[in-house]
């Protein structure tokens, strides 16, 4: 079918994959409309010295299926290769391995609690489903299954890491999903010799070129003009306007809501979003490539965590360089250090460094990236809004603030742009099994890095 002309706002993965579910189930008018250079949004990349580099640490998780569906779709799945890496905890300042037994009963937490915080990760292994803890925090679910105690000495460290919150404060069945996911002692897939997401950006990029999808670069949408209940025209900020017969919204809600503030659909206004800070750097300096993943447990640190990019994938960047990933959340982008200089974060970070390595890092270059809204903040209320406006016969929306209570990840964000693809191809009676496909999507082999 031909069919309507659709309008997607926003050209990150969730954009990207809403378009390509639309112009695989035969609709032929597609424009994407992305204000950066390139498609990907936070997948996205920078270049150095003729290398490519995340903006900030990516991995492939095992479990994230639809994002397998996709690396397959685009001929990359079996170039990707997995390895068994460390997550630490650095506390006290002390290293703490969970994922070994010597390190996990080093752990300065009782027998007791060390049961309990067993107990809770069998439980979330067997658990895939956690809609059941709508509304319940994760001090609920951690109380529950593991008792205060393990709650005081881990994981409120960990939700302050992460959204700069206490458990009573976040959600017990976004905690619960993450647990299950089981980032820290799962293998975890990159591409030797590249940077996965790079090719995945590039990847999905030809699906839509191929499918004949129009993708605008470098265009920033101004405001949305509406008439009589629908929403009419996209005017971008050069006067230029394009029109649609459908609209897809997978940009943030604080900027769709600053375009369209007479939008009253449920739980649009509740969102708020975490800020990002990422430095990636590289030196030539020996780093112990033992680790992958450093949480600074501490709470008295600048970063978050420390991340060994090099440590996942010893082909990134040039031969003999050590890449280093220095990441913190914040509540918000209101709080100072998101303002900090560049001169500033780089010296906090190495003050980290030097604290965590017992040695001074010295890099040879550093890419500062701040993000202004990076995560929704999951909240023990949080509730994905509806895929389709209560306000605008004709807007739908998509994006990881809909994908709740999963993790947040390309897979996620993917995932989520499926699903609105499916919602719009459902009101045109075309229905898709695109979403079925990519969640039930089966990796065939799990080659070694």
């Amino acid at each position: 079918m031909s069919g309507p002309a659709v309008v997607v706002l926003g050209g990150g993965l969730s954009g990207v994959a809403a378009a390509y579910a639309l112009a695989r189930a035969g609709l032929t008018d597609i424009t994407v409309v992305e204000r950066g250079p390139v498609l990907g949004g936070l997948a996205g990349s920078f270049e150095q010295d003729g290398q490519f580099y995340p903006l900030g640490y990516h991995h492939i998780l095992h479990r994230d299926r639809p994002l397998h569906y996709f690396l397959d779709l685009i001929g990359a799945l079996p170039t990707v290769r997995w390895r068994r890496v460390r997550m630490l905890f650095h506390l006290g300042g002390r290293a703490y391995d969970l994922g070994s037994p010597a390190g996990f009963l080093a752990f300065p937490m009782s027998l007791r609690d060390k049961a309990g915080f067993v107990r809770l990760m069998l439980k979330a292994f067997n658990k895939r489903d956690w809609s059941d803890w709508l509304d319940r925090s994760a001090a609920d679910l951690v109380d529950r299954y593991a008792g205060a105690g393990t709650r005081e000495a881990l994981f409120e460290r960990l939700t302050r890491l992460k959204f700069e919150l206490p458990c009573a404060q976040v959600s017990g069945a976004w905690l619960g999903a993450r647990l299950h996911y089981r980032e820290g002692s799962a293998p975890l897939g990159y591409i030797p010799g590249a940077n996965w997401t790079k090719v995945l950006c590039d990847g999905v990029a030809r699906l839509l070129t191929d499918a004949g999808v129009t993708v605008r670069l470098d265009a920033t949408v101004h405001r949305l003009l509406t008439d009589g209940g629908r929403v009419l025209e996209a005017e971008l900020s050069t006067g230029e306007r394009i029109g649609g017969d459908i609209f897809v919204s997978t940009i943030p809600t604080e900027v769709y809501l600053r375009l369209l503030d007479a939008d009253r659909t449920p739980e649009l206004e509740r969102i708020r979003y975490s800020a990002l800070i990422s430095v990636v750097c590289a030196t030539r300096q020996a780093v112990d490539a033992r680790s992958y993943w450093i949480n600074l447990a501490s709470l008295d640190r600048t970063a978050c965590g420390i991340f060994l990019l090099s440590s996942l994938n010893p082909t990134i960047g040039r031969p003999g360089d050590t890449c280093v990933n220095f990441v913190t959340h914040l509540r918000g982008r209101d709080r100072p250090l998101f303002q900090a200089s560049d001169d500033e974060l780089l010296a906090r970070y190495r003050d980290d460094f030097r604290v965590v390595f017992g040695f001074d890092l010295d890099p040879f270059w550093a890419h500062v990236a701040r993000v202004p809204m990076y995560s929704p903040v999951f909240g023990r209320s949080f509730r994905n809004p509806p895929v389709r406006s209560a306000s605008w016969d004709n807007m739908y929306f998509g994006g990881n603030y809909r994908a709740f209570p999963s993790i947040v990840s390309t897979g996620t964000a993917l995932a989520s742009g499926l699903e609105t693809g499916r919602a719009v191809l459902a009101d045109l009676g075309a229905p898709t099994d695109l979403p079925a496909m990519a969640a039930g999507f089966r990796l065939g082999a799990m080659p070694r890095g």
